[in-house]
Formats: structure tokens, C-alpha cells, sequence
């Protein structure tokens, strides 16, 4: 993996989901690459959320919420409640 990547280790709701994504690749597009992957339905309101902070806007890059490295979240319906 190289540096300009962030490996994404996912909790679903199905399983585990881990990916490599640039620093780049924003939330939305992750979420909807994890639901496309795993059957889930992006339209049911998913967020992502790391150590209990929903990762907003979705049109923000991860590299914006300083993720490097590996880092662990959560994909949960909107409300949810983590």
C-alpha cells in the first residue's frame, strides 16, 4: 500500500469490508463502493463513522478528516445511534 492510500477496515452490517482508497476518495464514494460490495442499499441513509464521529460532509476526502495509515470505522443507517 502505498502512501497516498488509506487502507479502510468497514464494519458493516454484513461483514467486514477492507479496501485500499486514495487520500482522495471521498466518503460518499466509499460508502457507496462498501453498499455495492456487500448488497446493502445506499439509499437507506449510510454513514460512516469513526471512533463515534460521523465522517461529514460526505463530499469531504479523507485526507480532510485526517485518516492515514489504517483506520477502522463503522457503516450504520443514518440514526442509528452508534
Amino acid at each position: 500500500m502505498s502512501s497516498e492510500n488509506v487502507r479502510v477496515e468497514i464494519a458493516t452490517p454484513k461483514g467486514m469490508f477492507v479496501g485500499d482508497f486514495p487520500k482522495t476518495a471521498k466518503i460518499q464514494d466509499i460508502i457507496r463502493t462498501v453498499a455495492s460490495e456487500k448488497g446493502l442499499n445506499p439509499s437507506d441513509g449510510l454513514e460512516l463513522v469513526h471512533e463515534g464521529t460521523v465522517l461529514q460532509p460526505e463530499e469531504r476526502p479523507l485526507v480532510s478528516f485526517g485518516l492515514e495509515g489504517t483506520v477502522s470505522v463503522e457503516l450504520v443507517a443514518q440514526g442509528s445511534g452508534v
